[in-house]
């Protein structure tokens, strides 16, 4: 396996990941705001990783 295809391979995790938590913080926004916001915080998180992976 190249450094490159690990790259691909760990930003698609991270991106799946960052759907992921979205999706969740969306579902839960209502019946518990805490942990929406909790979730939507590790989502920015992996989001900021994600812009850095872009170079």
């Amino acid at each position: 396996m190249t450094t490159t295809s690990k790259h691909i391979q760990f930003k698609e995790y991270l991106e799946r990941k960052h759907k992921r938590l979205i999706e969740e913080a969306y579902n839960v926004r209502y019946t518990d705001s805490s942990l929406s916001d909790v979730l939507t915080y590790e989502a920015l998180k992996l989001d900021q990783k994600l812009k850095f992976l872009q170079f």
